[in-house]
């Protein structure tokens, strides 16, 4: 038979380790960060896209020039620190409004009939302002997914941003 005081003690540690593993469970769920891609329409905060990401995620944004009526590649990395970095821009054709020039370390090519702007690390401000055209073409990629934001949104002013949100909240669809 068990003395008494072993059993206590042996019921003592079993509560304290199940203690242990509550405290790490909240500490995971409320403290760990999850970091979210979100597009969303600036005059509602209606969500029109929303996923997690991590650094070296890319997205690309396309849309119609409104002047030289040719398309325009932007492509963004997230980098280590979740920042929006500008890393690349194609486009067809030159003209009014259309890149002219490469900075700093940039490159200006000729790669598959596009022109390109390559080897660019502009960081973007977090949320960026972008306006979608009805009428502009308007395309958001990202890793499988394709949105047509003109369709989707129509003439309208969306905000493209990293947010941070904790598990719990990421897994219940709140934010933090």
């Amino acid at each position: 038979m068990v003395p008494e005081s072993i059993y206590m003690l042996k019921k003592k540690y079993i509560a304290l380790f199940r203690l242990s593993i509550v405290i790490i469970i909240i500490i995971i769920l409320f403290f760990i960060p999850i970091y979210t891609l979100e597009l969303k329409s600036f005059s509602d905060g209606d969500i029109v896209f929303s996923q997690k990401v991590q650094p070296g995620d890319k997205f690309t944004l396309k849309y119609t020039h409104s002047v030289a009526l040719t398309p325009v590649w932007e492509i963004f990395i997230i980098d280590k620190d979740y920042q929006i970095v500008l890393i690349e821009t194609d486009f067809l054709d030159h003209g009014a409004g259309l890149p002219y020039t490469t900075f700093e370390n940039e490159i200006f090519t000729e790669e598959e009939g596009r022109f390109k702007i390559k080897n660019m690390h502009r960081i973007m401000p977090n949320p960026i302002y972008y306006r979608i055209g009805a009428i502009r073409e308007n395309i958001f990629y990202f890793k499988d997914e394709e949105i047509n934001l003109s369709s989707s949104v129509g003439d309208n002013l969306i905000t493209i941003e990293i947010g941070r949100i904790n598990i719990f909240n990421y897994i219940v669809g709140g934010s933090m």
